[in-house]
């Protein structure tokens, strides 16, 4: 019986601190540091203030060469992915668009602290100011990892051209779960962002890009996505990609550019009609 009342102590214990730890885990880019990089591209400069106080500070690039834009791509990182080197990547992959980055709440030069609520309603403000201040004739949202999750929610609150997702989960409970088997997760996790139920019955054209070799979103959870994606224009895995070194595969470049390419293509049944702000 001491046995037992021991062990469930421990375990007890154990998921108290796994759910105190829970917002390290899910957001552990507020413990990494960031500079401020303009170069080889140097970008505008962004701030937003939102309701509650918190300022989010971001960058805008502008295409390269005197050709008007394509359009706007907002990228969302991963959950440790620095903003800066972010942007620079995009604007390097989207020559001919306009491309806006944000530091998560609690990142580099952003106040506040992280929570799915939060970041979700920050991704639509971002939308909001930058369709009003640039009226692009085309907008994409490009998620990845986390930040897959924030791109496909706003596919489904802002009328999108497109939604490139890269390494993404249908959620992070079920991402949860799968790792920590001996875990209530469900009665637990604080910030789920169920990622399907965003796009289920959502027109939005969705690409996405995998990596063969992912150990952090397993194949399983990419695949229970794209079976719920009505409208999914482009799918591709990078062979020999991990998670966290997708990136610098060159055949992720390519696949970048053939993505937005598919997107373009596919247009939007919303594009028509007026963008709401």
């Amino acid at each position: 019986m001491k046995a037992l009342l021991f062990l469930a102590l421990g375990y007890g214990s154990l998921v108290a601190l796994m759910y105190g730890a829970q917002a390290s885990l899910i957001f552990p880019g507020t413990r990494l540091p960031s500079r401020p990089l303009d170069h080889p591209f140097s970008p505008e400069r962004l701030t937003i203030a939102r309701e509650d106080g918190v300022t989010l500070a971001g960058m805008l690039f502008a295409p390269r060469g005197d050709l008007p834009s394509d359009g706007l791509v907002i990228g969302f990182g991963g959950n440790a992915q620095d903003a800066e080197v972010l942007g620079q990547d995009l604007a390097a992959a989207f020559a001919g668009l306009h491309v806006a980055v944000f530091h998560y709440r609690g990142y580099g030069e952003s106040g506040g602290s992280p929570g799915e609520a939060e970041l979700l309603g920050d991704a639509e403000a971002i939308h909001d100011r930058l369709v009003q201040a640039l009226a692009p004739q085309a907008v994409y949202a490009l998620g990845i990892s986390l930040g897959s999750g924030i791109a496909s929610y706003l596919s489904k609150q802002r009328p999108l051209d497109g939604v490139l997702l890269i390494t993404p989960y249908d959620s992070i409970e079920a991402v949860a779960k799968a790792a920590y088997p001996w875990l209530p997760v469900g009665l637990l996790l604080k910030h789920r962002f169920p990622s399907v139920d965003f796009m289920v019955a959502n027109p939005t054209p969705a690409a996405i890009i995998a990596a063969e070799n992912d150990r952090v979103i397993k194949p399983e959870r990419t695949a229970a996505l794209r079976q719920a994606l009505p409208n999914l224009v482009f799918d591709r895995r990078i062979d020999g990609a991990g998670h966290g070194d997708i990136h610098a595969m060159p055949a992720y470049q390519d696949a970048l550019g053939d993505a937005l390419e598919a997107l373009k293509a596919a247009g939007s049944t919303m594009a028509a009609g007026p963008r709401r702000s």
